[in-house]
């Protein structure tokens, strides 16, 4: 399954942003013509709106709450791969005291948020609409910030856990195959065999093995 009309109506003209307007509004859709209905899980999406007047960034966040809706994707002859996924926030269990005291409930008790999983990707998919997808489809919450400058969506947060809840230096990151990319996770093209984690990091990555300057996805 693709992501390309989310991200179809984010580019296009779906969202717009001025100098002191915020729009917000319920992403809803079902099959065209054109396109094939996709039986999956009940995809969850809350909403989708533009956050940063300054900058024109844009949100979408998918949550447990929000009403179903239709997922729909472009009929193509696209090769499967097969990725290992997982969501791990583990450095927060060392850092319970800095963590904002609302989000201790949110903190897995093994820092597992989804558990390592061979999962199906498509060729040609980032690691930014891996992420989106199995979030829809496990109605898990993440919000993103889209912007369009550095031509990648930047996470803000994944099971409501956001970046500064543990300090200043605190945040998402992703790494492929153990090493940690220095560029936006829309921008990594999946190949098969690829280990994909998104990390929690306290401390700008060296508490999670990673040297030199940090760029947070």
């Amino acid at each position: 399954m693709k992501i390309n009309k989310i991200k179809e109506m984010i580019n296009n003209k779906y969202f717009f942003a001025g100098a002191t307007t915020v729009f917000a509004l319920i992403i809803a859709w079902g099959a065209s013509g054109t396109h094939d209905e996709v039986a999956h899980k009940s995809a969850k999406i809350k909403e989708a709106e533009i956050i940063d007047k300054t900058t024109n960034s844009k949100q979408l966040t998918a949550t447990k709450d929000a009403p179903d809706i239709k997922t729909v994707v472009e009929t193509k002859n696209t090769e499967e791969i097969n990725v290992t996924f997982s969501i791990i926030c583990d450095t927060l269990l060392d850092n319970m005291d800095i963590l904002d005291s609302s989000k201790h409930n949110l903190v897995p008790s093994d820092g597992i948020i989804y558990p390592t999983k061979t999962v199906e990707a498509k060729e040609g998919e980032s690691v930014f609409d891996l992420l989106l997808r199995l979030s829809v489809d496990n109605k898990l919450h993440m919000e993103f910030v889209n912007t369009p400058m550095y031509g990648s969506a930047y996470i803000e947060g994944i099971n409501n856990l956001y970046e500064f809840d543990a300090g200043e230096l605190s945040g998402w990151m992703y790494r492929v195959n153990g090493e940690f990319p220095n560029y936006g996770c829309s921008k990594y093209e999946l190949k098969d065999g690829d280990i994909v984690e998104w990390l929690y990091t306290c401390d700008l990555g060296r508490d999670l093995g990673r040297d030199g300057e940090v760029i947070f996805q």
